[in-house]
C-alpha cells in the first residue's frame, strides 16, 4: 500500500513539474512573440504544447507567431485546435478574428466572412472584427455592406486608422475620389508611416488629374520605402502628365534599376521617349517591354521593326 501512495505522490509531483515547466515555456513564447522573434516563439510554444497539449492559449499564440511569420497553413491548424480545445461558452472571439484574418490573406473570403461574423456574434462591439468583415465585403465586391461595417467600426473607434483606410477604398471603388481622399487623409493623420495610405491617396489624386498632389504623395511613399519600383513608375506617370518628361524618365530609370523585368516601366518610358522625339530610345524600350510580356507594347515594337 505504501508503494502505491509513494507512486501516486511521485506521479502528482511529476505532473506539477510538467505543468510548471509548460507554463514557463508559454511565458517565454509570449515574450518572444512580443519582441517579434516569431521562430523563437514557435519553438517555445512547441515545447509548451509537448508538455501540455490541452493548452488552447499555446495553440492560439503559436498560430499568431506562425501568421506573423507567413505560415498561413500552419496557423490555421493551430487556430482550429485552439477552438476544438475550448468550450463554446468560453471561446475567446480573438481566435475567430485571427482565423478570419488568415482566410482573408489566403483570399478565402467566404470563410473569412463567417469567422469575422462569429467573432462579432461573440462580442457585438468588436471593432477589429467589424473592420475585418468590412474589408472582406469589399474584397467580395459588396460595397454596401462594406461601407456599413466600416462606418460602424469608426463609430466604435474613430481612431482606427485601418478602418478609415478601408472605408476610403470603398469610396475609391465607387469612384467617389474626393471622399476617398478625405478618408485616406484621416488614415494618414492617424498612421503617417503607412506607405500604402499615401500611394492610394496619390492614385485618387491622379484619377482627378491633380498630378501635383499625386506627386507629393508618391514622394512621401518613396521616403517610407525607397525600393518600391511600382511607386516610381506611378510618380513617373504623374510627372509625364505634368509635362515633366525628364523627371518622368528619371523615375522610370530608377524603377528599371530596381526591377529590370518590370515591363510597365520599360513601356511607359518608351511612351515618354516617343512623345518627346526619342524614337530610337522609344523603340528599344517597346521591344524590351514586349519581350517581358507587355501586350500593350507589342504593336509599338512591331512598328519599330
Amino acid at each position: 500500500m505504501m508503494k502505491n501512495i509513494i507512486f501516486f505522490l511521485l506521479a502528482a509531483s511529476a505532473i506539477a513539474a510538467c505543468t510548471s515547466k509548460s507554463d514557463e515555456y508559454y511565458k517565454q513564447g509570449i515574450a518572444k512573440l512580443n519582441s517579434s522573434d516569431y521562430l523563437g516563439a514557435i519553438a517555445k510554444f512547441d515545447s509548451c504544447i509537448l508538455l501540455d497539449d490541452k493548452n488552447s492559449n499555446a495553440f492560439l499564440n503559436r498560430g499568431n507567431a506562425k501568421f506573423d511569420n507567413g505560415d498561413f497553413a500552419g496557423c490555421l491548424a493551430d487556430y482550429d485546435q485552439a477552438i476544438l480545445l475550448t468550450s463554446s461558452d468560453a471561446i475567446n472571439p480573438v481566435v475567430y478574428l485571427n482565423r478570419g484574418d488568415t482566410y482573408w490573406e489566403l483570399k478565402d473570403f467566404d470563410k473569412a466572412l463567417k469567422d469575422y461574423t462569429k467573432a462579432i456574434e461573440l462580442r457585438k462591439d468588436y471593432d477589429s472584427a467589424i473592420v475585418g468583415r468590412g474589408k472582406t465585403y469589399l474584397s467580395l465586391g459588396d460595397l454596401v455592406n462594406a461601407q456599413a461595417d466600416l462606418e460602424r467600426a469608426i463609430g466604435l473607434d474613430s481612431l482606427n486608422a485601418f478602418a478609415h483606410y478601408a472605408l476610403a477604398d470603398v469610396y475609391y471603388a465607387q469612384k467617389n475620389f474626393e471622399v476617398s481622399i478625405a478618408e485616406y487623409t484621416r488614415a494618414i493623420a492617424l498612421q503617417p508611416t503607412e506607405m500604402t495610405y499615401f500611394v492610394d491617396r496619390a492614385d485618387a489624386y491622379f484619377l482627378l488629374d491633380d498630378f501635383d498632389h499625386a506627386i507629393l504623395d508618391y514622394t512621401s511613399a518613396l521616403k517610407l520605402d525607397p525600393q518600391a519600383a511600382k511607386v516610381y513608375v506611378s510618380r513617373g506617370d504623374a510627372f509625364d502628365n505634368s509635362s515633366k518628361p525628364k523627371e518622368a524618365i528619371a523615375d522610370y530609370d530608377r524603377a528599371i534599376e530596381l526591377d529590370p523585368n518590370y515591363a510597365a516601366a520599360w513601356f511607359n518610358r518608351g511612351i515618354t521617349r516617343k512623345n518627346n522625339g526619342d524614337i530610337k530610345g522609344a523603340c528599344d524600350d517597346f521591344i524590351k517591354a514586349a519581350e517581358l510580356g507587355s501586350e500593350a507594347a507589342v504593336k509599338y515594337a512591331a512598328a519599330c521593326r
